[in-house]
């Protein structure tokens, strides 16, 4: 049966951010660019993809054509970055480390803060947005690295609800005491794009950890600083998050209150921006994510490595 345009982009979406490490990998080992730094599917079809690859000399595009194109799409491009992480000799990493709870204080009302002590080796190289997938119980969270320091390593844990209607990951939060040991995949790097112009950053109390982290470690002389809006059900929890967090010059920071299910008043606002982009980086609940990637690549012109909108999680 031949995929609908609908389905081949829900592969699309689904892949590009989901799967945004594995793309590189298919770009660095299938194409003759130099110097890929992130890649992004521009168009799916039966026959194979287009990709948009980020290099030092800008974005460029490369084509790759599926050996069978019998097969299905999504059945190929397993194949594909199979074969480039054969080629590359860079198979996921299956192990997993412990990690012991060095302190824990509440940022906000809904913000906690995990001091971990954690494996050097594995936090070399971290940059704003890295994360990491804690066993919690017969299930797992995705929390962002705040901060790799001396071993160290933060996590800031958005505490969904209250006490009494805490999500897993939220009681966990609350009542992980220090000693406590807990079960850590290795890091997951975050594809951003590069900031070379008027940027936006934007999310909800999830993306709160890796927008801090950009804006402490924000390209040096590159001016104006980036547009940067936040919704928040308290906006103490913004203000705690950022505290200490040096804003480049030219900053323009606007906290959102929420008004109506998460992620709605967000998108209103980001929409509304009467202002050119070069690049956009965000993370909130993933039906509003989907629709602003969608919508801030059409309004501004953006390809698919310079808007990384991200569902982080699922209401």
């Amino acid at each position: 049966m031949t995929q609908t345009a609908p389905d081949l982009a829900h592969i699309t979406d689904h892949v590009n951010e989901d799967h945004a490490p594995e793309l590189l990998q298919v770009a660095r080992a299938f194409t003759d660019l130099p110097a890929p730094r992130a890649a992004q599917i521009l168009t799916l079809d039966h026959t194979g993809l287009t990709l948009e690859v980020l290099t030092d000399r800008g974005p460029r595009s490369a084509r790759l054509t599926f050996p069978d194109p019998t097969r299905p799409p999504h059945v190929n491009l397993r194949a594909l970055v199979a074969d480039a992480q054969t080629l590359l000799n860079e198979r996921p990493d299956p192990r997993t480390t412990t990690w012991t709870l060095q302190g824990a204080r509440d940022l906000g009302a809904g913000l906690r803060r995990l001091t971990f002590h954690a494996d050097p080796h594995a936090l070399q190289g971290w940059q704003p947005g890295d994360a990491v997938r804690v066993t919690i119980g017969d299930t797992t969270r995705v929390y962002t690295i705040r901060r790799a320091h001396d071993g160290l390593a933060d996590l800031d844990v958005y505490l969904h609800g209250g006490p009494s209607t805490d999500a897993p990951g939220s009681t966990w939060a609350r009542t992980l005491r220090p000693g406590d040991t807990v079960t850590v995949g290795a890091p997951r790097r975050e594809t951003l794009p590069e900031f070379t112009g008027p940027s936006l950053l934007l999310g909800d109390e999830t993306a709160l950890p890796t927008i801090a982290a950009l804006l402490e470690h924000w390209p040096e002389g590159l001016a104006p600083g980036p547009r940067v809006l936040i919704e928040t059900g308290d906006p103490g929890d913004a203000q705690a998050a950022l505290l200490g967090v040096p804003l480049p010059p030219g900053t323009h920071l606007s906290v959102v209150p929420r008004s109506g299910p998460s992620g709605e008043a967000l998108t209103r606002a980001a929409l509304s921006l009467d202002l050119p982009l070069r690049a956009a980086w965000g993370a909130l609940d993933a039906p509003h994510a989907l629709e602003l990637r969608r919508a801030l690549r059409a309004q501004h012109d953006l390809s698919p490595t310079q808007c990384r909108v991200s569902g982080y999680w699922t209401p």
